[in-house]
């Protein structure tokens, strides 16, 4: 697609959704910064970006988003938001930050590769015994969204049971696109109608762990303190139920690592021949073209000039990882797939500074181990279809990936 001749990114277009990024790249090439046609302003180097993500200047925009997409105090997701570290700053970010990380920490993640490993290669064993060579495969559903899901469950050691109830009122409320361009009355109700639903269901979970307490997360999260106080009951919802709906992102990951690797046959084979050697380049590719969220919205902590501009407090901008992320000033020919790349060389998608992802080991450990049993399994693959994107969205996301066996 090539960049329009106009003066802001087309948001609004269903098309640009498909391949946003040859736009962002001449709009990067423009200038610093550009309007969506939302109006936000969107900062497109990385310089800037990394600074911005850094720095003290900008911080997590907060509840403030969700409001501008109409939810109000009272409503279940603006309470359920209201609690996230993700719009949390100063002294109770630090805090919960500091005792979910304990939480966490209990169980090293490295451990877990075998595990991943073994549900990988049992996913595998279902799909290729059901389809035969020449038989298109469901790649989205029949691998990559449940992958993480199964490697959660085992890491928070919860049952399939107690997951369901936190997980079947998602299925169709797409929460993180209720942070998107695009929000409507009937996305805002069923959103609220599912994150009331989960929320009850966590708080009967917690009600059971402290009745029975076990060896696990929730019973650890009920348990962690320190001199700031015990979590919330509001704290403690939220936290579980963010950590393990993060799944659905990285299963969005190994979906766009599938799909590169179906359109890169070298890459295949280089990662086949040598997994130890290429696995963790061929994550850190993924996370870098296709990154899991869209956008991180931030607001100015106080006046400031940045960028070409004046902010005032609370003036906000925006950061679309797609622009930074391919940034030639950080990355040659950086919008080719090549997992040659030095994995060291970090993009953004993680974030950075006081709000880098948490879970980020589990994630990357998850897409390396997916996608290298993913061509172990598959000697010879190719895409059955077109790849489509959903538009308008918060969280990349592909509406349909179907893999032929050759």
């Amino acid at each position: 697609m090539v960049a329009p001749a106009g003066t802001t990114i087309p948001t609004a277009d269903p098309a640009y959704w498909q391949d946003p990024y040859p736009i962002l790249a001449r709009f990067r090439e423009r200038g610093r910064t550009a309007r969506n046609d939302a109006g936000d302003l969107c900062v497109l180097r990385w310089d800037d970006a990394e600074w911005a993500i850094k720095g003290q200047d900008f911080i997590n925009e907060g509840i403030e988003r969700l409001e501008a997409r109409g939810f109000r105090p009272g409503d279940p997701l603006h309470t359920w938001r209201s609690h996230a570290l993700g719009v949390m700053e100063g002294p109770d970010h630090v805090r919960i930050r500091k005792l979910v990380t304990g939480a966490l920490s209990k169980r090293s993640i490295e451990p877990l590769r075998p595990v991943i490993r073994a549900h990988a290669h049992r996913l595998l064993d279902r799909l290729l015994d059901a389809h035969p060579p020449g038989q298109p495969i469901d790649a989205l559903k029949g691998y990559a969204y449940p992958l993480p899901r199964l490697v959660m469950m085992d890491f928070l050691q919860v049952s399939a049971d107690e997951v369901r109830g936190a997980e079947s009122p998602l299925v169709d409320a797409r929460i993180p696109d209720c942070f998107g361009p695009r929000v409507t009355q009937a996305m805002r109700d069923t959103a609220n109608r599912a994150i009331a639903s989960v929320m009850a269901h966590v708080a009967g979970l917690y009600d059971a762990r402290r009745k029975h307490p076990r060896d696990d997360f929730l019973t650890r999260l009920l348990q962690a303190e320190d001199a700031g106080g015990k979590l919330s009951h509001a704290e403690l919802i939220t936290l579980f139920s963010t950590v393990f709906g993060s799944g659905g992102t990285t299963g969005g990951a190994i979906a766009s690592g599938i799909l590169e690797l179906a359109r890169h046959p070298n890459a295949v084979a280089m990662l086949r021949d040598d997994p130890a050697r290429w696995k963790q380049g061929a994550c850190e590719e993924v996370l870098r073209l296709r990154p899991g969220i869209v956008e991180l919205p931030q607001k100015a902590a106080h006046p400031v000039d940045a960028f070409g501009h004046h902010f005032n407090t609370g003036d906000t901008i925006a950061i679309p990882f797609g622009a930074p992320n391919r940034d030639p000033a950080r990355w040659d020919n950086p919008q080719t797939f090549d997992i040659t790349r030095d994995p060291k060389v970090f993009s953004l998608t993680f974030g950075l500074g006081a709000h880098f992802c948490i879970g980020q080991a589990m994630a990357r450990y998850t897409i390396e181990e997916a996608l290298a049993a993913w061509v172990e399994r598959l000697q010879a693959f190719q895409l059955a279809g077109e790849a489509r994107w959903a538009p308008f969205v918060m969280e990349n996301r592909l509406q349909a990936l179907a893999i032929q066996r050759l």
